[in-house]
């Protein structure tokens, strides 16, 4: 049986700052007590922080911060706009420390007025490709109104540049048009590891004017090819190398909400740490089936234990710490659990909001007994 282990992960985080500043004033330092003749890279925890400029290559250095007329500029950037940072002066050394790291794989140029100083490339890091993990749903038959798609990565990912490098072809293997929902900034996770996009709801909504004059991005018993470029760079410049794909079909629509009383219980005895395992019938949001459920023991406090996803999320396995004991439980279940049509436990997504009606629980609850 399949186990699914929550992981918890603690960063010293006082230290960690404490000792980057440490490093990184003493690279400055020891830039500036040396001196350079040439442009060169001040480096922090294997990422360009910041660019050693030699005095003598700038005309009036002292002049620097007033005059704003020596900028740092992106090679091949046609209106030679300066990316933000700031310049300090120090011993013959100009230092310039963008407001983010320069990215790895990237060429620089410095000029001052309409002079061109000098350029510096920033060599490609040593540490392995990123690797696209995983793709949600894991289905291969999934709604006409499939709503969100989630991309997993093994590392951070550039941001505000996924609909360069991810696209949808029909059965044709012709490029489907305007079928995602163009957000920026983009939805990733506090890592940039994590993407949700949206396929379009105007699209999905019908009645809605994009829904009449364009379609429901998916059709009904029509077979898909989902792609994304091995050409999308990480954050540290590294390209996937690899492009993945994804085949799937679309059934029919998905109208109705997940009911919790229709779930399967397999219901351990008491005595044992055995796994209590719902089964719920169909696919449900990964990420949020994740943090969604709870157990309740008879004095309607939280149950310790593992639990998560199974079964490409048509399942949710809880596993306790202690063993069970007879008597009663319970699962709460958080209203904005969703299916892959965006219907959650209140609502139904796409629905007609002046004739509907819809629920404004927080939770939905569902009793079970644990038998000796």
């Amino acid at each position: 049986m399949e186990k699914i282990y929550k992981q918890s992960l603690i960063v010293h985080a006082r230290l960690y700052v404490m000792y980057s500043l440490v490093f990184f004033l003493l690279a400055i330092a020891a830039a500036c007590k040396h001196g350079t003749k040439t442009i060169s890279l001040i480096w922090q925890n294997e990422r360009a922080t910041a660019i050693a400029i030699p005095e003598h290559l700038i005309r009036d250095a002292s002049a620097l911060r007033a005059k704003h007329s020596v900028r740092v500029v992106l090679a091949g950037n046609s209106n030679k706009q300066g990316i933000l940072g700031d310049f300090t002066m120090d011993g013959g050394v100009v230092l310039f420390q963008p407001l983010i790291p320069l990215s790895p794989g990237l060429s620089y140029e410095i000029w001052q007025d309409d002079k061109l100083i000098g350029s510096i490339a920033v060599p490609q890091s040593k540490a392995p490709a990123p690797k696209l993990e995983a793709i949600y749903p894991e289905q291969d038959t999934v709604p006409e109104n499939l709503l969100k798609l989630y991309f997993h990565f093994s590392q951070p990912m550039r941001t505000g540049e996924a609909l360069e490098h991810i696209y949808l072809l029909d059965k044709n293997k012709d490029t489907m048009r305007n079928v995602f929902l163009n957000l920026q900034p983009e939805l990733w996770d506090k890592y940039s590891m994590i993407l949700t996009l949206w396929l379009d709801p105007g699209r999905i909504k019908r009645d809605l004017v994009l829904n009449r004059e364009l379609g429901n991005p998916l059709k009904k018993s029509q077979s898909y090819q989902l792609v994304v470029s091995g050409d999308w760079k990480g954050s540290r410049g590294l390209k996937l190398g690899k492009t993945y794909t994804k085949q799937f079909t679309a059934s029919g629509r998905d109208g109705e909400i997940p009911n919790i009383d229709q779930w399967q219980l397999k219901i351990p005895k008491a005595g044992n740490t055995n796994s209590l395992i719902i089964s719920m019938g169909e696919a449900l949001d990964h990420y949020l089936l994740g943090e969604a459920i709870t157990v309740l023991n008879d004095q309607g406090k939280t149950m310790d234990g593992y639990w998560g996803p199974a079964a490409k999320d048509t399942q949710w396995i809880f596993t306790p710490k202690l063993a069970w004991g007879p008597g009663h439980y319970q699962i709460q279940v958080s209203a904005r659990l969703e299916d892959l049509a965006g219907n959650n436990l209140n609502r139904v997504f796409d629905r007609d909001i002046r004739k509907d009606t819809q629920q404004n629980k927080a939770f939905f609850v569902r009793g079970f007994e644990v038998g000796k």
